[in-house]
């Protein structure tokens, strides 16, 4: 009807571009599940959100394959590894995954501790911050780029390619790359190229593309596996933890009661971060494609076809999760925030350690904060990771905490 906006599902079709995912994931995630087991959205994907159904899916690689899945980033390369099927992708876990075990990544947790203290003390006199700018972006960013060997310098500039070629992609992950985000894709492939021969040339193994470049093993990456590497680094690098930052102070800022529970039993944190996860976490859907015939949720799905794995949608799940939209920091439920099978996020130990020590420094410095007066916190949608731009906050001046105390080294 002239005038009138089309629903974001219709027919059981679909529209992602058109939910409220701004303004509540609740009410999104609802009119997603709401569209049965597996559903169709507008660009002929089938979605797929229960929780039953988005485990099978990421944990059968044979048929629904990771190749292609991620061609609208407009990398020039296959992104090593989520671009990739066993045995290759076999292959590169075998190499990476000693890298992001819990044993590698703990030796991070004094120098994130300091930055996430640096960055907070930087902000708490003015009793006022822009979350986002202030600590969700600066921290996740700075820790990746001296792990993994990029310059600090040149953040800015990752960060705007970041921008751009997910905000370009949207959620067409599975589809064919746009020429804006071919362009851009092309220019950070550039920078890597121009960044890793020079690498090559001065050696060094201080930093984990260092030890990649020196590895002489059977499992070493050739040069277009290795920029394929840093390709998929820097976008998933720069931006997941921000996301996941962003949302949860969003929660928490506006949930007092949540806050509260956190400050009087820091012990709850690394609970709260999976619940706070599995409500809100920055992956709303994973891409697929189906390599054969395949029947699911009592549909049949064609070989060559795109699924859109709903994660957000299953990880509230009512057969999976009781009262699935309520926030419950005792709940001990699983998720799959950080993906499942196979492609399971390598990250994910880092990413919980880089939360967690976020949340501890910043609740221990400024126990009591709020969203700024006439702040209505919006994730940016459509795009490829769901987050929050921007998140003032007010606290009393100087924070009222102690920075000292129950620092958990």
């Amino acid at each position: 009807m002239s005038g009138q906006a089309t629903p974001p599902a219709d027919n059981k079709v679909l529209r992602f571009e058109e939910l409220p995912m701004a303004e509540s994931r609740t009410a999104a995630y609802k009119i997603v599940r709401e569209a049965g087991p597996v559903a169709r959205d507008d660009h002929g994907a089938y979605v797929i959100t229960t929780s039953e159904g988005a485990e099978y899916v990421l944990r059968q690689p044979g048929l629904f394959s990771s190749k292609r899945a991620f061609d609208g980033v407009g990398s020039p390369v296959p992104m090593v590894p989520i671009g990739t099927d066993p045995p290759e992708h076999t292959r590169y876990r075998r190499l990476l995954q000693p890298m992001f075990s819990p044993r590698s990544t703990a030796p991070w947790q004094p120098r994130i501790r300091t930055l996430a203290g640096e960055l907070i003390d930087n902000v708490i006199a003015k009793g006022e911050c822009d979350l986002v700018a202030d600590l969700a972006v600066p921290l996740p960013a700075q820790v990746f780029l001296t792990l993994f060997g990029l310059p600090l310098e040149d953040r800015d500039r990752l960060l705007a390619w970041k921008d751009a070629i997910l905000d370009t992609v949207g959620i067409r992950g599975a589809e064919a790359p746009s020429e804006e985000s071919a362009r851009l894709g092309a220019e950070l492939f550039g920078y890597l190229v121009s960044h890793i021969a020079q690498r090559r040339q001065d050696g060094g193994t201080e930093d984990m593309l260092g030890q990649l470049l020196a590895d002489t093993s059977d499992d070493a990456l050739n040069d277009e596996e290795m920029l394929g590497l840093s390709f998929q680094f820097v976008l998933a690098g720069l931006d997941t933890v921000t996301c996941a930052l962003s949302t949860a102070f969003a929660t928490l800022a506006s949930r007092p009661g949540l806050r509260r529970q956190i400050v009087a039993d820091p012990s709850l944190i690394p609970n709260a971060i999976e619940e706070l996860l599995r409500v809100d976490g920055p992956v709303a859907t994973l891409p697929r494609v189906v390599t054969e015939d395949v029947e699911l949720g009592g549909q049949t799905i064609p070989a060559g076809n795109y699924v859109q794995v709903a994660v957000a949608v299953a990880n509230r799940d009512p057969a999976e999760h009781p009262d699935p939209d309520t926030i419950d920091f005792k709940r001990q439920e699983r998720h799959l925030a950080f993906g499942g099978g196979p492609h399971g996020c390598l990250g994910s130990h880092l990413a919980r350690m880089e939360m967690r020590v976020a949340l501890e420094e910043w609740h221990r410095r400024i126990p009591e904060y709020e969203l700024a007066p006439g702040t209505a916190p919006r994730a940016t949608w459509p795009a490829g990771l769901v987050g929050i731009d921007s998140l003032p906050l007010a606290f009393p001046a100087g924070g009222g905490g102690d920075p000292a105390a129950g620092s958990a080294q």
